[in-house]
């Protein structure tokens, strides 16, 4: 007696899911990523893709997509991914990859270093119901790229960095006074060593949910551009100029040493209501000696 073999017919369509979203990703590093086809984008992402690591700046859905690869592709002329190894479990899409490219164009306002890198890390993916990408995390390949470069953003926001509804996008750019270069840089390695916790603590306090610092070398005097996003600029600004906590009183002092005034104690101006792409702060700028400018 001949027994029929039966098809599992669930197990199927399950196997054949998976192995579509493989594909899927597949092409969009083949031929969105590598390639620079945004069709792709329009084909295979949701329009309310939500990806929790784009660039800084990146707006929500398919254009924020967009805007990170064509951010990438445009820093770094030689952009290439390769995937190392890709597995599927449900809607979920698990990838090992390595990013690599040389730094020839301009990224997030730094000028082009020539540096290479190669970074290497993990990307999940999340699909719909109707095979499109839903959304997408990453580990390890965006900060080992940033590091590779000596770039480094102070305070980054717990989760997914892109901004929070109702967040408002503050800059303010104060002059560094004359002999204080490197005070300032000795500055953000305090607080970006030995003093992070309490740093972190003190923008928590102050409804700061991310912040960047950087230099901005001009013919005359170096000047210093912060930027940050808080749901509330005028209420920041009263609770950091009433803060009794020792850390901002130290702080406080520094700032008022190196430029002579205070950046987060200024009044809220028109240009805050902009949002501004976000800029790589300090790192790429290389340390300078004390003395006049």
């Amino acid at each position: 007696m001949t027994t029929a073999t039966t098809e599992n017919p669930a197990l199927t369509a399950w196997e054949s899911t998976e192995e579509r979203n493989k594909a899927s990703i597949r092409r969009v590093f083949a031929e969105f990523v590598n390639r620079g086809d945004f069709s792709v984008v329009d084909e295979l992402y949701r329009p309310d893709v939500v990806d929790h690591e784009g660039l800084p700046g990146a707006p929500q859905g398919r254009e924020g997509v967009k805007y990170t690869i064509g951010g990438l592709r445009e820093a770094f002329p030689d952009f290439h991914v390769t995937i190392e190894d890709i597995s599927a479990h449900g809607d979920m899409v698990v990838i090992h990859n390595t990013w690599r490219g040389t730094h020839l164009g301009d990224l997030l306002g730094v000028a082009p270093t020539g540096r290479s890198f190669v970074s290497v890390g993990i990307v999940v993916w999340r699909f719909d119901e109707e095979g499109r990408i839903a959304e997408r995390w990453a580990h390890g390949v965006a900060s080992n790229l940033f590091s590779a470069l000596g770039m480094r953003m102070l305070a980054p926001r717990k989760g997914g960095r892109r901004s929070e509804k109702g967040t408002r996008s503050v800059v303010r750019t104060v002059p560094l006074r004359n002999g204080k270069p490197m005070a300032w840089h000795r500055l953000t390695q305090e607080l970006q060593g030995p003093r992070l916790r309490e740093y972190e603590a003190s923008r928590r306090r102050l409804g700061i949910t991310h912040e960047v610092l950087r230099i901005d070398p001009r013919p005359n005097r170096d000047h210093v551009i912060l930027e940050f996003e808080t749901a509330d600029p005028e209420r920041t600004r009263k609770r950091w100029a009433e803060s009794k906590d020792p850390f901002d009183l130290w702080l406080r002092e520094q700032i008022l040493d190196i430029h002579g005034e205070d950046p987060w104690a200024g009044p809220a101006t028109a240009c805050e209501s902009i949002g501004l792409t976000w800029t790589a702060p300090q790192r790429l700028v290389p340390d300078r000696p004390d003395g006049p400018r």
